[in-house]
């Protein structure tokens, strides 16, 4: 058996390795984009399915609020605060609650870097069927509150099941 203290600087690796790998993947797949597809262009990669583009995005996620880049960083700046916090002070012993904070942090700081260094955020995934553009950072950020969500639901049901049992 492991024991606590140990327990908990993994659960901080897991956090910490996820937000880093994220943030990777994001950047390099954004670097990718930019010299392999014009600014503005597309690239049919599924027909009618899928397209790469390289649009520069000065909003938040999927678009929204565009022209806000300096009160999205603070926002960004904020949010990862915030996470850290969260975790620290909930000291989260499950392994995926902190892959997927892990998942937001990674997201959060890969639009962050682009935002401070560029001034805008590089979208470059889209899809026939969902109209916003959007990239790496963006998914994460939404799976992660996705898995969060539904851990505590399944969290807040297995309580339910002990107390009527």
């Amino acid at each position: 058996m492991i024991s606590k203290k140990a327990r908990s600087i993994l659960m901080n690796v897991y956090f910490l390795l996820t937000g880093v790998i994220v943030l990777v993947v994001d950047q390099i797949t954004k670097y990718l984009i930019s010299i392999r597809v014009a600014e503005g262009s597309t690239i049919e990669v599924i027909p009618r399915f899928l397209y790469f583009m390289n649009i520069k995005n000065t909003g938040a996620a999927f678009g929204m609020f565009q022209s806000y880049t300096k009160i999205l960083t603070i926002v960004s700046l904020v949010a990862i605060f915030l996470i850290i916090i969260l975790k620290v002070m909930l000291n989260l012993e499950y392994v995926f609650y902190n892959i997927s904070l892990g998942f937001i942090l990674g997201g959060a700081l890969g639009n962050l870097v682009d935002r401070y260094f560029i001034g805008e955020v590089t979208d470059w995934i889209s899809f026939s069927f969902f109209g916003p553009i959007f990239n790496i950072a963006d998914s994460f950020i939404v799976i992660g509150f996705i898995l969060i969500i539904i851990l505590i639901l399944r969290e807040y049901l297995k309580q339910g099941k002990t107390k009527g049992s």
